[in-house]
């Protein structure tokens, strides 16, 4: 049976006071570090929420702008051929607009020596024609019979002004 006497009140003081003391300090300190702890916690798995959430917009911004980028990036390569070819066509022309100056200048040219040579045929023709004139009559032609020579050749045209005809 359960004898009451002194021990058992002193025991249950001590349990009382024991108890107390626990809870002063132990109970109450690693109560309030497991509190802390779940607030730590708490606010570390918020922050990393926020960090994921941040990282995802910084990674949709960032995939955007890298998009653009290359949108960019292949503008600026067509307007670049197509500047090329541009280019290529004005160096083209220019080039064509040359060569036909210069073989339109090569034709004259070409036109101006073969009349000179013509004309200077023509005068050695003519004196040939006059000094074969000359030996055939026997007699010597001078200058007003050389222009009758000439004038009548020019005339039946064997002696062209242009240099025409060849004989």
């Amino acid at each position: 049976m359960i004898q009451i006497d002194m021990t058992f009140f002193a025991s249950i003081l001590n349990f009382l006071l024991l108890t107390a003391l626990l809870t002063f300090f132990l109970y109450r300190p690693v109560r309030k570090f497991m509190m802390d702890r779940r607030d730590r916690i708490k606010r570390s798995l918020q922050e990393a929420a926020q960090s994921r959430a941040q990282s995802a917009k910084m990674k949709q911004e960032y995939e955007a702008r890298l998009a653009q980028a290359s949108r960019e990036a292949q503008d600026i390569i067509e307007k670049a051929v197509v500047q090329g070819e541009r280019a290529q066509a004005e160096i083209l022309d220019a080039a064509r607009k040359e060569a036909k100056a210069i073989l339109e200048q090569a034709r004259a040219e070409a036109a101006r020596e073969r009349q000179v040579a013509f004309e200077a045929l023509r005068d050695d023709i003519v004196d040939l024609v006059i000094a074969t004139a000359g030996v055939v009559a026997g007699k010597k032609v001078d200058s007003a019979d050389d222009e009758a020579i000439v004038k009548r050749l020019l005339e039946e045209g064997w002696l062209s002004d242009a240099g025409e005809r060849e004989l």
